[in-house]
C-alpha cells in the first residue's frame, strides 16, 4: 500500500475524524479550574488504544497525569515523538458563546467548542494518522512515542518532573509539537521555536486592613506604591529596564534572518486583529518580525486592588496585586532573571514588594537547517500545493525547551490549526477541511521522516 491509500482512507473516513474531535471536546478539561482532567486523560488513553497504540497514564507527584502512547515497529531505526496537551482554557465569558462550549456543535463546516483548536483537533488528527497508516499499511513506518500532558494552559508547572522521571522513555530523532497548520491566506506554516516564560505575581501591603479613603492623607496607598514599582521595570518604549535582562539574548543566525525576511506578514490584517492603529515604537517590516520572534517582553497581565464593583466605595485598600508575564528568548534563564527582578526592586526601594514565581520555562528553537524542518516543508508543499512559510519562532510560549534541550529532540510545530479559530476566546472553532488536510500532512511527515 502507498501513502495515497492512507490519504483515500482519511478522506473516506472524514466523519470519523470529526467524531473523534467532538468526543474529545465534549469532555471538559480545564486545568485552571481542575475540571475534568483525570477523566480526559483516561479518554485520551482509551482513544489511543482504539487506534492501535499501547497507552498508559503516568502519575506525577502533583497535578494531572501525563498520557504516554507508544508504537514499536520491529527493526525500525527511527523514532518520532508527538507532544500534545489535553487541557484547555476556561470557557468564560459564557454569555459570548453562540453555543454551549462543551456541546461541540457543528455548523458552517466548523466544530465549535472550547479546546476545538487548542489542542484537541491536533490530538484527533494524530489519532487518525495512526489509524489510517495502520489500516492501509499494516504497520507504522517508524516507532512512535506520544506525550499528552494536562497542564500546558497553566504553564506546564510539573512537566519538568515528567521529563526527570520518564524522560528516558521519550527518546527519538525528531518531534512534532502540539500546534501549527495554516497562516493567513491558507498557506501552511512550519514553526521552529517558542519563547520562554517567567510568570510572577507582585503584591504589596501598606495597611493592616482596608480603611476609609479619608486616611489617604496620612497612609500610603498600596496601589500607588505598586504602580511606582511597576513603572521601574519597563520604559515608555517597551524596553525592559532591569539591569542585565538582555545580557544572554541569543542573536539570530544569518539563516534565521533570511527566513524572517521571506516570512510574509500582513501588517494591516494584524493591526485589525489587535484593534490598534500602529505597532509599538512604530515597528514595521523586518524589525516587527524580529520583535515577534525574538524580543523579550514584560507584560502586565492583571492589576487589582480595592473596590472594583459597580457604583463607588471610598476605600483605602490594604493590598495591591499584579500579575506579569515575561516572554523570554533562547539562552535567557528564567531563574536568573527572577533573581535579577528581585534585586532590581530592592535597588529601587521596593524591597517590600513580594514576588511570587508562578511559572518558569526557558525558550527553545530548532535549527532551521535540521532535517526535520526539510521534511515538514517538503510534505507541506505536496499536501497543500503551496508554501510553506517558515516561522523562526512563535511569539507564544510552551514547554518546548524540554524536548529540544533536555531530550535533544529537533522539533517542529505543524498540524491542523487555522486563522480565525478564536483560540482562548469565545466561539473557539476548528475548520473541518483543515482538520482533514492537516491529518494528511502529519501522515506524510511520518512516512517521509522514517525514510529521510
Amino acid at each position: 500500500m502507498t501513502l495515497e491509500a492512507a490519504f483515500r482512507y482519511i478522506d473516506d473516513r472524514s466523519e470519523e475524524i470529526v467524531e473523534r474531535l467532538v468526543r474529545l471536546c465534549r469532555q471538559p478539561s480545564v486545568s485552571a479550574q481542575n475540571l475534568g482532567l483525570e477523566e480526559c486523560a483516561r479518554l485520551v488513553q482509551t482513544m489511543m488504544e482504539e487506534v492501535g497504540l499501547q497507552a498508559e497514564i503516568l502519575p506525577l507527584t502533583e497535578g494531572p497525569p501525563v498520557v504516554l502512547g507508544r508504537y514499536e515497529r520491529p527493526g525500525a531505526q527511527k523514532t518520532l515523538v508527538f507532544y500534545n496537551h489535553y487541557d484547555v482554557q476556561p470557557p468564560e465569558p459564557l454569555e459570548l458563546w453562540e453555543s454551549d462550549p462543551w456541546a461541540a456543535e457543528i455548523r458552517d463546516g466548523r466544530v465549535y467548542a472550547r479546546g476545538a483548536a487548542d489542542n484537541k483537533a491536533n490530538i484527533a488528527s494524530r489519532l487518525s494518522v495512526v489509524d489510517a497508516l495502520l489500516k492501509t499499511q499494516g504497520e507504522l513506518p517508524c516507532n512512535l512515542i506520544w506525550v499528552v500532558e494536562g497542564e500546558e494552559e497553566t504553564g506546564s508547572p510539573h512537566f519538568k518532573e515528567f521529563i526527570e522521571r520518564y524522560g528516558s522513555r521519550v527518546r527519538g530523532q525528531g518531534a512534532i509539537w502540539e500546534f501549527g497548520g495554516l497562516d493567513y491566506g491558507d498557506v501552511p506554516a512550519v514553526t521552529l521555536g517558542l519563547k520562554g516564560m517567567l510568570y510572577v505575581e507582585l503584591s504589596v501591603k501598606t495597611l493592616g486592613r482596608d480603611a476609609h479613603s479619608a486616611n489617604a492623607a496620612i497612609a500610603e496607598n498600596p496601589a500607588w506604591r505598586l504602580i511606582r514599582a511597576l513603572s521601574t521595570i519597563q520604559d515608555g518604549l517597551g524596553n525592559i529596564t532591569v539591569e542585565g535582562w538582555y545580557d544572554d539574548v541569543r542573536p539570530f543566525t544569518p539563516e534565521e534572518l533570511e527566513a524572517l525576511e521571506r516570512e510574509p506578514l500582513d501588517e494591516e490584517q494584524l493591526r485589525r486583529d489587535l484593534g490598534i492603529s500602529q505597532f509599538l515604537r512604530g515597528l514595521t517590516g523586518l524589525e516587527l518580525k524580529k520583535a515577534l520572534a525574538g524580543a523579550p517582553t514584560a507584560n502586565i497581565a492583571g492589576l487589582w486592588s480595592g473596590y472594583t464593583g459597580k457604583g463607588h466605595k471610598t476605600v483605602l485598600p490594604a493590598e495591591a496585586h499584579a500579575k506579569m508575564d515575561f516572554r523570554l528568548v533562547p539562552d535567557q534563564d528564567p531563574k536568573k532573571l527572577a533573581q535579577l527582578l528581585r534585586e532590581h526592586l530592592e535597588k529601587h526601594g521596593f524591597g517590600d514588594v513580594e514576588l511570587k514565581i508562578q511559572a518558569e520555562t526557558p525558550a527553545a528553537r530548532t535549527p532551521i537547517t535540521d532535517p526535520i524542518v526539510r521534511v515538514a516543508a517538503e510534505t507541506a508543499r505536496e499536501v497543500f500545493g503551496k508554501g510553506p512559510n517558515i516561522h523562526v519562532s512563535s511569539a507564544g510560549s510552551g514547554p518546548l525547551y524540554y524536548f529540544t534541550n533536555a531530550l535533544k529532540l529537533p522539533t517542529v510545530a505543524i498540524g491542523c490549526n487555522h486563522p480565525y479559530s478564536n483560540t482562548h476566546a469565545p466561539n473557539e472553532n476548528q475548520r473541518i477541511d483543515v482538520l482533514i488536510q492537516g491529518t494528511k500532512w502529519i501522515a506524510a511527515v511520518v512516512e517521509r521522516f522514517a525514510s529521510a
